[in-house]
C-alpha cells in the first residue's frame, strides 16, 4: 500500500500484514485509498492527564540523534500508558458482556474498539523496538531512522480506524452504559480507577472519565509527534529531506484536525439522539451516522409548517414534521439554489430534488443559505464518493460539486405507475435518465434507455402472462414512456410481431406470425389501434391459402383475393370475414367463373362459366346433393377465339398501387418531415449497431440480413454524401451503395418493400393472375424511392443554405428509370416466377419447336430457315477425314450463340438489351468476315440468322424473359435500335412456336 501526500510516497513494509490487512477495508473515506470507517464526535475536555509525559523541553535539540532519542522515550512512555489503560479499563469492561440485545450491539462496538486499541499498542511496541535498535548503533541519526516518516500511511490508517470506532461508541452512549456495568472485576478495580481517574465521583462522571481516558492520551501523543517533526524539520537544510518531513508533518496536522472534527461530530450526534424521542432514534440512530447540521442551529424551513425541523446527516437528509419524518438518501438528493418563481419574496431559497419529491428550503439570511448550500453540496458529494474528506471539512472538498448524473438503486414508494418498482441505473436531477433497469413487483421488467423519468429510446420489456409461466417480450423503441417506432414483440403464446408501434399499440406496417403447430399463420400489412386495418396479406399455412386484400378490425372486410396451393384463385367482396355478392373464380384448367359461389367454391345462383375451349355457359347454378353441379341456362359454342386465361389479371382496380403499403411509406415520410432527427432515424430503421452491449444479444434489424456491415451510416454523413454525389455517374454509384445497405434509410425502405412483396407473391402467392399487380408495384416502388431520395437531397441542401438545382436534377421518370434496375434484384425471384407462370403455355410450345430444330445439322437448318447461301459460314466448318459437311452441328455463328446465352445471367433489363445488341453485332461481324467487307444486315437477312442463333442458344423460358424486358425496359429505348432488336427476338420466338405445327415437314434425313 502506498500513501501519497504532497508528492511523497512511503512504503509500509510487512508491518501492515502483521497487524491484519483486512481491518483496513472497512473505512472508505481515508486518503489515497486508506480504509477507515465513519467518524463519531465527542466533546474535547480540557483537564490534564498526569500519566502522559508531554514535556517538550525534555526533547533534545542537540541534533537529529537527540530527536531520535526523544522519539524513543515518547513511544516507551506511551506504551506504558496503553498498558495501564488495557489492564484497568478495557479488560474489566470486556468481562461484563450484557444479555440485553440492544446492549449486545454496543458491546460488539466495544470489542471492535479494543481490537483497534490492541493494534495501535502492538504498532507502538514494534516501533519502540526499532528505535531501541537504532539508538544502540553508533553515529545513528538520519531521517531514514524515523519510522513516522517511512510508516506514515500505516500510522495514519491505524489512528483513523481507532478514532472512528471510538466515535461510533460515543454516539450510542457506550461509555455511559459501560459505567453501569455489573462486572465484578470492574467493581474490584474501582478503587484503583479512582486514583487513575481523578475526576471519578459517580457513575455518570465515570462514563465521562472513561471517554477521556480512551481518547485524550492519543490526541496528546499526536501533538507530541507534531512538535517532534517540527524540531526535525528545523534541523534540516533546504532540500528534499526537509520537504519530505514537511509533507509528513502536514499529514499529521490533517490527522489532528480530523480527530478533533470526528470527536465534535460524535458529541453533537450523541446529544441529538438523547434529545429526540425513541420513535425517531429507533429508526434513525445508526452508530456510523453523523449529524452535520440542524435547522435549530442555523434556521431554514420547508413550506409553512412551524413544527418542521431539518437534520442533515452524512448519509441522509431528514425532514421532521410533528410526529412523523421523511428521510432522503443523499446519493439521490440534488441541490439547486436557482429556484426561479418558486422563491418567495424576501426569502433566500434552495430547491431540493429527490426521486419522488421536490421541496424548497427558505431562510431570511443569505449567509445561512450559503452555509446550508455548501454543507448540503459537500455532504452529497462525499456520500456519492463513498468516503468522507480528510480532514472532514478541509479545503479539499470546497470547490468540487456533486455530479448531476449518478448511478443508484431506488425503490419507489409513493402512489403512481412506479409504486413498488425498483430502478437501478443512471439518474439526472431526481429522475431516471440514461441506461437503467426498472422492475415491478408483479414481474414486469424494463431494461433500456430513460429520459426524464420515462422510458425513451431503445428498451426491452418483459411482461408476465396471466395464469401462465411465460412472458411477453417487447424489444422496441419508446417515446416518453410509450412504445413508438419499430419494435419486435415475442409473445408468450408463440406469436411474434415485427413492425411499428404508436402509443403502446401496433400502428402502421407490421408482420404478425404464429409459430405454433396448431394454427400457423402470418399476417403482413397495415395495423391501426392494435388491429389489422387496411391493406394486408394473410397466409394460412395450415390450409395452404393466402388472402390479399382489405381488413377492418381484425376481419377480412372489403375487396380481397384468395389464392390456394392447388392453383385456384378467386376475387370476392368480404364483410366481417364472410363472402358477399358475386366474384370471379379462376380454375386450374383455365376456366373462368363469374358469379356467386360458396366458401367451399361451389357455384350457386346466377353465374357465367367461360371454359378454356371458348365455350360459355351462362345461367343459374346449384349443387345437387353430391350428384354434381346442376345448371339451367344457355351454352354458347360460337367459334369465337377464346380469351387467353392468363390475360385475366386481378386486383388492379380494387387495390390502387399507391394505397397498398402506405404504412411503410408513412414511416419514411415521418422521418423525413422530422428533419431526419437521430432518434427518429433509429425508430424508423430499427436498432443501431451501436446499441448498448448488454442489449446487443437482442438486437435485430428491420427486414435486413443479420450479417455485420462494414459501412456505418449516420444521418449527418448521409446528407453530406448526398450533396457530393449529384453528378449522374456519382449518383448511380451512391444509390447502389445506399440501396445495398440495410442501415441506410433508402436501403431500409427497399428491404421493407421487399418483405411485403415476398409476402404477397412468393410461395402460394406465385399465381400468374397476379403478375400485373406485381409488375405495377415494382415500377411504383422505383418512383417512391426516387421521390424519397429527392426529399433527402432537398433537406441536405437546405441545411447548407442551398436550393435544389432544377437543371441538375433529372426528371422523375428518368430518376425512377435509374432506380428500377438497382432495386430489381430484390424482387426478381418472385417476379420472374410470375412471368414464367404467365407465359408457361407459350414457352412449352417454344421448347417443342427448339427440340424439333435441334435435330437439324447446321447446313440443313440454315437451308430450312431460308438463310441466303452466301451468308453461310462454310469456311468455319473444319472437317476431319471421316466427316461430311452436312452433318456438322453447333459450329455456325458460335460467337453470337454464346453471346445470346448470357441473357439469363443478369436481371437488369438494360443489360439484357445490351446482350441482345452484342448478339446482333456478332452476327454482322461474322457475315462481314465471310464476305470480306462491311455488311449491314437488312431485316430479311437478320430474322433467319437470328432464328438460327435462338434455336442453337436454347434459352429456357425465353417468353418470360422477353416480356419482362418489354414491361420493365427504360421508356427512352422505345422506338430505337434496342426496341427493334427486341421486336426481332419476339418474332423469332413466335415463329419457333409455330414450327411444331408441321412436324412432318421438319423431318429430314441426314
Amino acid at each position: 500500500m502506498e500513501f501519497s501526500s504532497a508528492g511523497v510516497s512511503m512504503e509500509t513494509g510487512n508491518a501492515l500484514l502483521h497487524l491484519g490487512r483486512k481491518e483496513f477495508q472497512e473505512f472508505p473515506f481515508l486518503p489515497s485509498g486508506i480504509a477507515a470507517g465513519k467518524e463519531l464526535e465527542a466533546g474535547i475536555f480540557p483537564f490534564p492527564f498526569p500519566w502522559i509525559p508531554a514535556d517538550p523541553e525534555a526533547m533534545s535539540t542537540a541534533g537529529i540523534s537527540g530527536i531520535l532519542g526523544s522519539l524513543l522515550q515518547l513511544e516507551e512512555n506511551f506504551s506504558s500508558c496503553l498498558a495501564r489503560i488495557d489492564a484497568l479499563i478495557l479488560k474489566p469492561l470486556l468481562q461484563a458482556e450484557p444479555q440485553d440485545p440492544k446492549e449486545k450491539e454496543n458491546f460488539q462496538l466495544l470489542v471492535l474498539l479494543n481490537d483497534r486499541f490492541q493494534t495501535l499498542w502492538n504498532f507502538t511496541e514494534e516501533n519502540s523496538r526499532i528505535l531501541r535498535g537504532k539508538s544502540q548503533v553508533e553515529n545513528s541519526g538520519c531521517i531514514q531512522d524515523f519510522y513516522i516518516l517511512w510508516k506514515g500511511e500505516l500510522f495514519l490508517s491505524l489512528y483513523i480506524q481507532y478514532f472512528v470506532t471510538f466515535a461510533n461508541f460515543v454516539v450510542v452512549q457506550g461509555f455511559e452504559q459501560a459505567a453501569k456495568s455489573k462486572s465484578e472485576a470492574w467493581k474490584l478495580h474501582k478503587a484503583v480507577l479512582k486514583e487513575f481517574l481523578r475526576d471519578f465521583t459517580s457513575e455518570s462522571s465515570l462514563g465521562l472519565a472513561l471517554h477521556l481516558a480512551l481518547h485524550k492520551p492519543f490526541q496528546e501523543h499526536i501533538q507530541n509527534y507534531l512538535r517532534l517533526l517540527q524540531q526535525l524539520q528545523e534541523q534540516l537544510q533546504e532540500g528534499s529531506e526537509r520537504d519530505v518531513v514537511a509533507a509528513v508533518a502536514q499529514e499529521f496536522g490533517k490527522l489532528e484536525s480530523f480527530i478533533g472534527q470526528v470527536l465534535d461530530e460524535a458529541g453533537v450526534t450523541k446529544e441529538l439522539w438523547k434529545s429526540l424521542g425513541y420513535k425517531f432514534t429507533d429508526v434513525l440512530c445508526v452508530p456510523e451516522r453523523r449529524l452535520l447540521e440542524d435547522s435549530r442551529n442555523i434556521p431554514i424551513a420547508s413550506g409553512t409548517a412551524r413544527s418542521e425541523r431539518l437534520l442533515l446527516f452524512d448519509d441522509v437528509l431528514v425532514l421532521i414534521q410533528g410526529n412523523s419524518f421523511q428521510s432522503f438518501d443523499l446519493k439521490l438528493v440534488w441541490v439547486d439554489e436557482n429556484c426561479g418563481e418558486k422563491s418567495a419574496p424576501g426569502l433566500y431559497s434552495l430547491r431540493i430534488t429527490t426521486p419522488e419529491e421536490m421541496f424548497v428550503l427558505s431562510t431570511k439570511d443569505p449567509q445561512m443559505k450559503a452555509v446550508w448550500r455548501w454543507k448540503l453540496a459537500q455532504a452529497v458529494r462525499q456520500a456519492l464518493n463513498g468516503k468522507r474528506d480528510f480532514p472532514l471539512w478541509g479545503r479539499s472538498g470546497e470547490d468540487s460539486q456533486a455530479p448531476s448524473r449518478r448511478f443508484f438503486t431506488y425503490v419507489f414508494r409513493m402512489e403512481g405507475r412506479l409504486r413498488g418498482a425498483t430502478y437501478e441505473g443512471e439518474w439526472l436531477w431526481g429522475k431516471p435518465h440514461g441506461k437503467g433497469t426498472l422492475k415491478w413487483r408483479d414481474g414486469r421488467n424494463h431494461v433500456g434507455d430513460f429520459q426524464e423519468g420515462l422510458e425513451h429510446g431503445f428498451g426491452i420489456c418483459l411482461v408476465p402472462r396471466r395464469s401462465e409461466d411465460r412472458y411477453d417480450c417487447y424489444k422496441c423503441h419508446w417515446y416518453q414512456g410509450k412504445m413508438r417506432g419499430y419494435g419486435i414483440c415475442e409473445y408468450g403464446n408463440d406469436l411474434v410481431y415485427k413492425g411499428y408501434f404508436k402509443d403502446n399499440v401496433r400502428q402502421g406496417f407490421g408482420i404478425l406470425e404464429n409459430f405454433s403447430a396448431e394454427h400457423p399463420f402470418k399476417y403482413t400489412g397495415q395495423w391501426e389501434n392494435d388491429r389489422k386495418n387496411g391493406y394486408g396479406v394473410w397466409e394460412d399455412k395450415e390450409r395452404g391459402e393466402r388472402y390479399i386484400g382489405m381488413w377492418l378490425d381484425d376481419h377480412r372486410h372489403g375487396e380481397g383475393i384468395v389464392v390456394t396451393q392447388s392453383g385456384l384463385c378467386y376475387q370476392r367482396t368480404f364483410h366481417a370475414d364472410k363472402m358477399v355478392g358475386s366474384g370471379i373464380l379462376l380454375l386450374e384448367d383455365d376456366s373462368v367463373y363469374e358469379g356467386n359461389f360458396t366458401e367451399d367454391l361451389t357455384f350457386v345462383g346466377k353465374g357465367k362459366l367461360s371454359l378454356a375451349n371458348g365455350f360459355v355457359l351462362e345461367g343459374t347454378f346449384s349443387a345437387r346433393g353430391g350428384r354434381g353441379l346442376g345448371t339451367r341456362g344457355v351454352l354458347s359454342t360460337a367459334p369465337e377465339p377464346p380469351r387467353p386465361p392468363a390475360s385475366v389479371q386481378l386486383g388492379l382496380k380494387e387495390f390502387p398501387v399507391e394505397k397498398r403499403w402506405t404504412g411503410i411509406f408513412e414511416q419514411f415520410l415521418e422521418f423525413l418531415h422530422s428533419g431526419c432527427k437521430e432518434e427518429m432515424e433509429e425508430s424508423f430503421t430499427g436498432f443501431h449497431i451501436q446499441t448498448s452491449k448488454e442489449l446487443r444479444k437482442s438486437q435485430e434489424y428491420l427486414f435486413c440480413q443479420r450479417g455485420a456491415e462494414e459501412v456505418s451510416w449516420k444521418i449527418e454523413e448521409i446528407l453530406e454524401e448526398l450533396v457530393q454525389h449529384q453528378e449522374p455517374k456519382a449518383l448511380q454509384s451512391y444509390l447502389e451503395k445506399a440501396l445495398e445497405s440495410s442501415l441506410h434509410p433508402l436501403g431500409k425502405l427497399l428491404r421493407a418493400l421487399t418483405v411485403a412483396f415476398q409476402a404477397t407473391y412468393s410461395g402460394i402467392g406465385a399465381n400468374r393472375h397476379l403478375l400485373a399487380m406485381a409488375q405495377e408495384e415494382v415500377k411504383f416502388y422505383s418512383k417512391k424511392i426516387w421521390e424519397f431520395y429527392q426529399g433527402l437531397l432537398r433537406l441536405a441542401l437546405e441545411r447548407k443554405g442551398r436550393a435544389p438545382s432544377e437543371d441538375a436534377d433529372p426528371s422523375l421518370g428518368k430518376g425512377s428509370s435509374l432506380v428500377l434496375p438497382l432495386i430489381l434484384p430484390g424482387f426478381y425471384p418472385e417476379l420472374s416466377m410470375l412471368y414464367m407462370l404467365q407465359h408457361q403455355r407459350e414457352d412449352e410450345l417454344y421448347c417443342q419447336g427448339i427440340v424439333e430444330l435441334s435435330l437439324f445439322p447446321d447446313i440443313q437448318l440454315l437451308e430450312f430457315l431460308d438463310v441466303q447461301k452466301h451468308l453461310w459460314p462454310l469456311k468455319d466448318l473444319t472437317l476431319t477425314s471421316n466427316q461430311r459437311r452436312s452433318l456438322i452441328k453447333d459450329k455456325c455463328f458460335l460467337s453470337a450463340t454464346e453471346c445470346l446465352q448470357k441473357l439469363i445471367t443478369t436481371v437488369d433489363p438494360r443489360e439484357k438489351l445490351e446482350i441482345l445488341r452484342k448478339t446482333y453485332e456478332e452476327l454482322e461481324r461474322t457475315v462481314s468476315r465471310l464476305l470480306d467487307a462491311d455488311y449491314r444486315l437488312p431485316m430479311d437477312d437478320l430474322l433467319p440468322l437470328l432464328m438460327f442463333v435462338v434455336s442453337r442458344a436454347k434459352i429456357q423460358h425465353l417468353g418470360a424473359e422477353i416480356h419482362l424486358i418489354r414491361d420493365l425496359m427504360d421508356p427512352t429505348n422505345q422506338g430505337g435500335m434496342l426496341d427493334f432488336l427486341l421486336t426481332a427476338l419476339e418474332s423469332c420466338y413466335e415463329h419457333i412456336q409455330r414450327i411444331q405445327l408441321h412436324p412432318k415437314e421438319n423431318s429430314h434425313s441426314s
